[in-house]
């Protein structure tokens, strides 16, 4: 190759450099994307991101179906509580003024169970139970001056007064054809000389207990229909028993003369049914429930939603580190035994002493049983003793003093009091009766008979 060509080609000076007039032009005459090859730093790739368009129909959807639930769910409540006023409506206490024979008004077990609606308002139900419910006061003798107490019931050297001893709570459930008929706990009326009963418009009326069966502490107390008046007869009602079993879970209302200031109302639910409990040396079959049952609600009723009676309210446990736990003597376990309290004939069994009933015929004595356990501790005859002679009365006029033991009227023979009561209300003032008494000589007891013309109630 020869120099001419190299020269002439490369355009170069003989240094190598190449002329100023004859300078290249440095545009590359390729440059790459720099995008696409990512040649330069200044170049952010952008994406773009999908928008999301099914939310809005999403939320919609979401919007609607919570609005179907709530209307679902008012719907549901209200139907509800539609059924429970047909049903209560349906089922209540029947008027007073309609006689019931004697019988219970028994609830249809074959109605359909409320015992899932949770109770909150219970006025219905309570305005009308309420005129079933009373108050039951019992009076007992005590003594002053003398021995005192036990004692002076023998003795006689005391002032014997009968004083209110004790209030508790009943519910009226029957009535024949001469009696208002009360269930309430035996306890109630233990040991009481006589009884009153306050009906919901405070008129109180004396009554006496008819029946009772004290192992299961049930008690049925009668009130004569001919010392109610007219107005305290269109004032109450009978209330409606439930010999179905309750369920636990299900809501109650308990109904009583809590504490003596009134009728009282509280609810709660069955917290245990069968409930195996004693009560002052009594085995009982109870519902236990959270309803406060106080002194005062004993005897009274437990109700169901239905308003009808499932329980007598019982007790409450005594311990400080106990809450919510009361008791009602189960109805249910008790059926056929209360129907036969309530079906027993009419009597004039009145604990009263010393009268039968006002205006009835009068004996003029205080006297005190002698059982056979006391006859043998104190070595007396069993019998009637006459502690107090009422001035006035027959018994004084015919001879009869305090330390007698009566044990028979006209040849029948009797050791309680209640049991001469029972024979004195087959009398009327100016009978004559014929007494068979023992009386103490100064070393033992002589059987002599004596004949007392009954009288008025002495003051």
């Amino acid at each position: 190759m020869s120099d001419d060509y190299n020269k002439n080609d490369l355009n170069m000076n003989e240094n190598g450099s190449q002329p100023e007039n004859e300078k290249r032009d440095e545009t590359p005459r390729w440059q790459p994307d720099p995008v696409r090859y990512n040649t330069s730093s200044n170049v952010v790739t952008q994406v773009e991101k999908p928008k999301k368009r099914w939310l809005i129909p999403l939320c919609i959807v979401i919007g609607l179906m919570v609005a179907a639930i709530c209307v679902a769910i008012f719907f549901g409540i209200k139907t509800i509580n539609d059924k429970v006023k047909s049903l209560e409506n349906n089922t209540y206490n029947t008027a007073i003024n309609e006689s019931s024979g004697g019988e219970l008004t028994v609830a249809d077990t074959s109605s359909v169970r409320d015992g899932s609606i949770i109770i909150t308002d219970v006025s219905e139900v309570v305005d009308k139970v309420m005129p079933s419910v009373v108050s039951v006061t019992s009076r007992s003798f005590v003594y002053s001056g003398g021995y005192g107490g036990y004692w002076s019931s023998f003795f006689g050297n005391g002032q014997q007064t009968e004083v209110e001893s004790g209030i508790g709570s009943g519910t009226i459930i029957s009535k024949n054809d001469s009696e208002l008929l009360i269930l309430t706990s035996y306890h109630v009326v233990e040991e009481s000389s006589s009884l009153f009963v306050t009906f919901n418009n405070d008129v109180s009326v004396d009554g006496y207990i008819k029946a009772v069966s004290e192992s299961d502490d049930i008690a049925v107390v009668a009130v004569p229909l001919s010392e109610i008046d007219q107005d305290t007869m269109n004032a109450i009602k009978i209330a409606t028993v439930s010999f179905e079993k309750p369920k636990v879970g299900e809501g109650v209302i308990v109904i009583g003369d809590a504490l003596g200031y009134g009728q009282s109302v509280t609810t709660g639910i069955i917290s245990a049914i069968d409930k195996d409990i004693t009560v002052e040396g009594r085995d009982l079959i109870a519902l236990q429930t959270d309803a406060a049952i106080n002194n005062g609600n004993s005897g009274g009723c437990m109700l169901n939603s239905r308003g009808e009676v499932i329980g007598i309210s019982e007790a409450k446990i005594s311990n400080s580190a106990v809450e919510g736990m009361c008791y009602a003597i189960q109805i249910s376990s008790y059926s056929s035994l209360i129907e036969d309290l309530v079906s027993r004939p009419s009597t004039a069994q009145q604990i009263e002493t010393p009268a039968v009933t006002e205006g009835g015929a009068f004996l003029g004595i205080y006297g005190a049983d002698i059982d056979s356990e006391k006859s043998q501790e104190y070595d007396i005859p069993e019998g009637v003793y006459v502690s107090n002679v009422i001035a006035g009365g027959g018994a004084e006029a015919a001879g009869i003093v305090a330390g007698d033991v009566i044990v028979g009227v006209d040849n029948v023979k009797l050791s309680t009091m209640d049991a001469l009561q029972s024979v004195l209300a087959t009398h009327k003032p100016g009978d004559t009766v014929e007494l068979t008494l023992y009386r103490y000589n100064g070393n033992t007891y002589t059987m002599i008979t004596l004949t007392v013309v009954l009288t008025q109630r002495i003051s």
